[in-house]
């Protein structure tokens, strides 16, 4: 049997694994989409928040109220939303009824995909699919064998001994810096899918013009840890894979993890059980440290810092720590935006809003962006919430892989020859 096959045999192996352990999650949970409408929409929005979990999990959520709030509930939370819609007389609608199903819908395709590669000499692209943690470490390894100006550097290790590798790629040096970095999230698969799609036509067609003006640094997966666990076992959890000091509980948000404001107001947990526990102090986890050593080392060149997410259509500038504060370049920063915007409604239709991340959606504060905007400085620093509005949310086809990461080429040659 060839290195090939014995590696797809594997890997198809870990997948079959994966759908028979995993086969309980989010039996009968449903992903639902909200329309709030009338006198009483603040309030109900703010019910809505103050569910509590496990058996509600808010995965969008616009504070102007001008999109649907996309949540997720369990079978025993069903009744008590329901009443509180019917309270309220919001308008909903069930995207997913049984998010269980649509999981091991798209764990078969990935698994029929790879039943094919067994028999092909010839590869179907990879944009076609979610790749794997070890998928995503051969392509950033063929990306260095095949291209001189391209190098690997390890950033750091996880709790679970995962490098965090970023792709420095140059051809001169003293050129200023473009920082790409997703994945930060396990979940959202969509941000390292776009991300190697950008890096695939960065270095094939269209790429040589951008590299006559800048360098690049990109780590497509801050989160290995994390994102092989919702391979593994719980397609739909955030956090790393940390110990927690005296808790049953494991991970830490790293958006919540940055030495900025960090604990600061009501978008963090403290309690090491939730979905965005902040760690037990600033910079705690090893993933945001990693981030911070080298963003630190090359703040001085960086021009453009952009933290890729999904879902929802954002393009979202700092602070996120809380209302009406924002950066000195602010007002630079959402013109640029603006202009991202309108070339993607132009090219592909799709509408992405534009603002600060506390005024459009929540406070959150310890985010990477803050901190690259409000300690490093870096003049132009983004969020960027990909597709979709909330159709599938974080369970997006692998269909939209080439579709988004057209858009994020787009967007990036936007910021870069327009700051």
């Amino acid at each position: 049997m060839s290195a090939k096959m014995r590696y797809l045999s594997a890997s198809l192996c870990t997948l079959v694994l994966h759908i028979l352990c995993a086969n309980a999650l989010y039996e009968g949970y449903r992903l639902v989409r909200i329309l709030p409408r009338g006198k009483n929409e603040t309030k109900a929005i703010q019910v809505l928040e103050h569910l509590e979990s496990p058996h509600y999990d808010i995965w969008s959520i616009d504070r102007r109220m001008e999109r649907p709030v996309c949540m997720m509930v369990s079978p025993e939370g069903w009744n008590n939303l329901s009443r509180i819609l019917d309270r309220f007389n919001m308008t909903f609608e069930v995207l997913i009824e049984n998010l269980k199903a649509e999981i091991d819908r798209q764990a078969r395709e990935k698994n029929r995909q790879l039943r094919l590669q067994m028999f092909r000499t010839k590869i179907k692209s990879e944009h076609d699919t979610y790749r794997t943690v070890e998928e995503i470490e051969a392509a950033v390894d063929r990306y260095a064998r095949k291209h001189p100006f391209v190098q690997i550097e390890v950033l750091g290790y996880t709790a679970e001994n995962r490098p965090v590798r970023a792709l420095k790629i140059s051809k001169d040096v003293s050129k200023p810096i473009i920082w790409i970095d997703a994945g930060i999230h396990a979940r959202e698969w969509i941000a390292p899918a776009a991300t190697l799609y950008f890096v695939d036509r960065l270095l094939t067609r269209g790429g040589q013009a951008f590299l006559k003006d800048f360098q690049f640094f990109i780590v497509p997966l801050v989160n290995p840890d994390g994102y092989h666990y919702t391979h593994q076992a719980d397609r739909l959890w955030r956090k790393n894979r940390s110990p927690t000091a005296g808790e049953h509980c494991v991970g830490v948000d790293l958006n919540r993890n940055f030495p900025l404001k960090w604990g600061f107001g009501d978008g963090t947990s403290p309690r090491a059980c939730d979905d965005i526990y902040r760690g037990d102090g600033p910079a705690s986890e090893l993933e945001s440290q990693a981030l911070i050593n080298k963003l630190t080392e090359l703040k001085d060149q960086i021009v453009l810092y952009l933290n890729l997410h999904s879902f929802g259509q954002f393009i979202l500038t700092p602070y996120g720590f809380a209302r009406y504060r924002y950066p000195g370049n602010y007002n630079n920063m959402i013109n640029l935006g603006e202009l991202v915007q309108k070339e993607i409604q132009k090219r592909y239709n799709y509408v992405y809003r534009v603002g600060s991340a506390s005024d459009l959606l929540y406070e959150a504060s310890g985010g990477a962006e803050d901190f690259v905007a409000g300690v490093l400085n870096v003049p132009y620093a983004y969020t960027i919430e990909l597709c979709d509005e909330g159709r599938y949310g974080f369970l997006l086809p692998p269909t939209y892989i080439r579709t988004v990461g057209r858009q994020l080429w787009t967007a990036v040659k936007v910021f870069a020859y327009n700051m």
